[in-house]
């Protein structure tokens, strides 16, 4: 699908003319363009902080040159590129056509001998690329594209020569999980054209079945089976050609994976000949055989899903990071030796940060459709984020006093922030104020925090001694609730929402009525348990509050259901992953921990728990900057994007900490 140029986008990169986006990934945006003539091509311009490094100009120079020579019929073409450029870039063969991915979402598994000429198309295309010394590393049924002449690989962006070592900035690794072979999971650096035979494997079992082989609920269980388990393979017969070729590409040691060049030979001998193609192609046609002359598989051009109608491109594939269980380091090859290791195995360190307050961040949100991030401070000022760039976009200036509480309107248009005795509705697009909603005449009424219902129509004002329900409109108060509330949060329908007093208040967490404001009912209370936030999990059945430890409530039976702990001694703020991350899980929560003065400050404060809420097992821990370089802050407020891709948290230095910004810092979760 191609949608709309944003306004920061550029509208023309060297000599093509930008007219819509095609996607993103790790390394960078790719946009529809059209040259001089009108030819079409696929755009990837380079993410600024991977231009900004000489090694990776002359590294992404090196690669472009060698994916120029990759031919053959089932590759898209590199026609065009520039290293050099201040934002570098590279222009491929634009291919209409559907993914894989979509046709098996659409139609379900292909029958076997499809998958078979389908195979035979994709394995001399990944000939082609080791051919030219080239390992693809990202291969999966989204970047196959089933143009009307054959299948088509795409996304050479990421293509990678295995003696240059590795591409991609620290802490990230190529691939998507499902489809990378074990030693790509354990050492990135160290792929070989073996480690894209095991993807083939992957990708023709989903052609076959509609499942990956080593398919999971979450990206932990996922990198369990790909490493330590034996692929799945139910719906595959047993002793079929198919089963014995992807059980081959799919034995744990590359070693014991067949060349592309056998694969190749294999599937042009076993897939049969295709009926002749009719004049009126159906939704599936049948794929004509690449039969052997002389021992040599002859080239041509497939038709295949010609008659489905769909618009896709060469888009950039994700780039993933992996979170190892803290118990469980990812295992190395016993070949390997220890000075091979490579920086980019670190994943839990952030890959950006927002800086420009003055002072200490006290309030985060970030909008609905996950573009922008907003942040208040102690210099008074209120800050918009653009996270796609990772640049301020604007800054907002009228409070008087710390921003404490800052919230978007569902629609991002609006922008809420609260402080001392006012609280202001901002136009988030142009950055002027709105309408000034409160100006609250006690000292003590100060705006301690914010929340929007789903619907819009609600804002809940944490304010002084009491909750306000607000029409955000208007100004107008519909009710007064009795409670000092440091955190508010609506559940995911907006009927119910969830306050708690605060660190100096142990009182519990209070759920409201939103249309009454009537109480519904407390949960918890007691000398331990002095919360500090609250959220509600994306189905609205559990909610998470932090404190000396992460508990998570059941809603309906008011019950103590779990209760997440690790080294920290109070957890400042936690927030639950969002329900439509994918393949990645829907039920992580992290926490953030409180600065203390204890030995352990410098590994401690400065860090972010990460947890499996099912199980209630930590996985892993995320940290600010390098772990072995001293530093002692501590992170407080923290927030997902909707699709539960980027976390982002406030880091916070402390008090006598010389030197250290207060920042975002933005993670990449898988």
């Amino acid at each position: 699908m191609v949608e709309p140029l944003a306004s920061s986008d550029p509208r023309r990169i060297g000599p093509y003319q930008l007219e819509g986006r095609l996607g993103a990934g790790g390394m960078g945006q790719v946009f529809l363009g059209a040259s001089a003539a009108g030819r079409r091509v696929a755009v990837k311009v380079i993410r600024p902080e991977l231009a900004a490094t000489s090694q990776f100009r002359a590294r992404f120079a090196r690669e472009v040159e060698a994916a120029r020579r990759v031919g053959g019929f089932h590759t898209a073409q590199i026609v065009d590129a520039d290293p050099e450029a201040a934002s570098p870039w590279l222009a491929a063969e634009y291919i209409p056509g559907p993914t894989l991915q979509q046709v098996i979402a659409a139609q379900g598994p292909l029958p076997p001998d499809a998958v078979l000429r389908l195979g035979a198309g994709i394995a001399e295309g990944l000939a082609a690329v080791h051919n030219c010394g080239l390992v693809h590393r990202d291969l999966k049924p989204g970047n196959v594209i089933l143009a009307a002449d054959g299948p088509r690989i795409i996304d050479f962006g990421i293509a990678h020569t295995p003696d240059a070592g590795p591409m991609t900035h620290t802490g990230t690794v190529i691939g998507t999980y499902a489809y990378m072979s074990p030693e790509q999971i354990r050492a990135p650096a160290q792929v070989t054209p073996a480690s894209d035979v095991f993807s083939l494997g992957s990708v023709l079992t989903f052609a076959a079945t509609g499942r990956g082989p080593f398919d999971a609920s979450t990206v932990l269980a996922i990198i369990h089976r790909v490493t330590s388990e034996a692929p799945v393979l139910t719906d595959i017969a047993v002793g079929s050609p198919l089963h014995a070729l992807v059980c081959h590409c799919l034995a744990k040691d590359p070693a014991e994976r067949p060349p592309t060049s056998e694969v190749l030979r294999r599937l042009a001998v076993t897939a049969p000949a295709a009926p002749p193609v009719p004049a009126m192609p159906p939704a599936i046609p049948p794929l004509p055989a690449t039969t052997p002359v002389d021992g040599r598989p002859i080239r041509r051009r497939s038709v295949l899903f010609g008659g489905l109608a769909a618009a896709t491109a060469v888009a950039a594939g994700p780039t993933a990071f992996v979170l190892w269980p803290k118990d469980a380091p990812p295992a190395e090859p016993k070949d390997e030796p220890k000075a091979s290791k490579s920086p980019d195995r670190d994943i839990t360190r952030p890959v950006g940060e927002l800086k420009g307050h003055e002072g200490n961040i006290e309030s985060l949100a970030v909008s609905r459709d996950g573009k922008f991030l907003a942040t208040g401070g102690n210099d008074t000022t209120l800050k918009l984020w653009d996270l796609t760039a990772r640049r301020e976009k604007a800054t907002f200036e009228g409070h008087t006093d710390a921003v404490w509480a800052v919230a978007f309107s569902p629609d991002g248009s609006t922008l809420y922030s609260g402080a001392l005795m006012e609280l202001f509705a901002w136009d988030a697009n142009s950055g002027a104020a709105k309408k000034k909603l409160a100006a609250y005449e006690s000292e003590d009424d100060f705006v301690k925090c914010l929340a929007v219902s789903p619907d819009g129509k609600t804002l809940a004002v944490g304010v002084g001694g009491r909750i306000e329900l607000m029409d955000p409109s208007t100004g107008r108060v519909r009710e007064t609730l009795e409670g000092r509330a440091g955190s508010v949060a609506f559940s995911p329908d907006g009927k119910t929402f969830a306050s708690v007093a605060g660190q100096s208040d142990k009182s519990g967490i209070r759920l409201w009525d939103t249309a009454t404001g009537r109480l519904l009912k407390t949960l918890g209370g007691g000398e331990e348990e002095n919360y500090s936030e609250v959220s509600f999990s994306p189905d609205g059945e559990t909610l998470i509050a932090n404190g000396p430890g992460v508990q998570l409530w059941d809603v309906a039976s008011g019950r103590l259901a779990r209760k997440l702990t690790d080294q920290h001694e109070h957890l400042d703020s936690a927030a639950y992953r969002p329900a439509d991350a994918g393949t990645s899980g829907k039920a992580i929560v992290v926490g953030g921990g409180r600065f203390v003065e204890t030995e352990k400050t410098d590994t401690v404060g400065r860090t972010v728990s990460v947890w499996d809420a099912d199980s209630g097992n930590l996985a892993t821990t995320l940290v600010v900057g390098d772990p072995k370089t001293p530093m002692r802050a501590y992170i407080g407020r923290l927030v997902f994007t909707p699709d539960g891709t980027t976390l982002a948290g406030v880091c916070t230095p402390a008090p006598d900490e010389d030197g250290i910004e207060p920042s975002v810092q933005l993670w990449r979760l898988p």
